[in-house]
């Protein structure tokens, strides 16, 4: 049934049920708390993991020395978040005290992460608040990679939630890397807001991205600074994100070249496949415990899927 809560909805789940069985063996709400249970029983798994990891010594971090060596052995690590529309509050009756404001939508930050058979392994933040995403990451450092040293470089959005993380597991040894479709997709976004037709955005865009393609970040601000923009906020936000990101920014053109990741697709179909190809279809929406919860589920089967290949 796991393996179907994450591909139909709760009532096709039952009515699937049905008609396997021939008899109405689930309701709606059944395989609501059955999948409730699931998730409740790979969190306290995944707690337990992190309190037997705990005696066990870390691996040794590095900064890689040269992003763009062919033969050097990276230590990939891909995260990024995906929200989903949150569910709104029942209305409060005639006389009741109002209801605080409730979040609009959820996110659920995801992480990536190489096993020492070259597979992979999926890691999501849990339902019952006894764990943290970083304490379940350095369980499984431990468990998987103790004794080794690893030269860290992880491909994100640059999300300051995300590079928290990221330092608080690896400290100053990591290389974030803003990723290239996150990067390009930023300045499409900001060009389309400042330019006055889709023929200057595509003929801006052009330029910035041939400019940051090869980690030209001083020269895209400046070709950015001499533009009349249509909406000026939109082009100073532009300017202030590369400002931020400068030292993530890399020559992108010469690490492909070197065979090196400089994207992070595999995180991209690998959030949409834990969350959001269940969870953002038209009209749906979740308290933070159900989305979660399928969280957990379908990350639990891709990684059972990555160990069986």
């Amino acid at each position: 049934m796991t393996f179907w809560v994450n591909r139909l909805s709760f009532g096709e789940v039952a009515k699937l049920l049905t008609q396997f069985s021939g008899t109405a063996l689930l309701s709606e709400d059944s395989v609501w708390r059955l999948v409730q249970s699931e998730a409740q029983h790979l969190d306290t798994l995944q707690l337990e993991a992190i309190t037997q990891s705990a005696s066990l010594p870390e691996p040794a971090y590095a900064a890689p020395e040269d992003l763009y060596d062919p033969s050097a052995e990276e230590f990939i690590t891909m995260t990024d978040a995906i929200g989903v529309k949150a569910q709104k509050p029942t209305r409060e009756k005639t006389g009741q005290a109002k209801k605080p404001k409730t979040q609009k939508r959820h996110d659920t930050d995801v992480l990536i992460l190489p096993r020492p058979d070259g597979s992979e392994q999926v890691i999501c933040e849990g339902t019952s608040g006894q764990w943290s995403l970083v304490d379940a990451v350095r369980a499984f450092l431990r468990l998987a990679w103790s004794g080794t040293t690893l030269q860290v470089v992880a491909l994100t959005d640059g999300a300051k939630v995300i590079r928290a993380d990221l330092t608080a597991l690896f400290g100053v040894a990591v290389r974030i890397i803003l990723d290239w479709y996150h990067l390009e997709k930023r300045v499409y976004q900001q060009l389309s807001m400042s330019a006055y037709s889709k023929a200057q955005r595509e003929e801006w865009e052009k330029h910035v991205l041939a400019l940051l393609w090869r980690g030209n970040v001083d020269e895209a601000k400046t070709f950015l600074l001499t533009l009349k923009p249509r909406n000026a906020a939109a082009m100073h936000d532009m300017i202030t994100y590369l400002d931020k990101h400068a030292e993530e920014i890399i020559d992108y053109e010469r690490r492909q070249k070197a065979g090196k990741v400089i994207g992070s697709g595999r995180m991209e179909k690998g959030v949409d496949q834990v969350i959001g190809h269940r969870q953002k279809g038209k009209g749906t929406s979740w308290t933070q415990e159900g989305s979660r919860a399928l969280a957990l589920i379908k990350a639990a089967e891709l990684n059972a899927k990555m160990a069986a290949a």
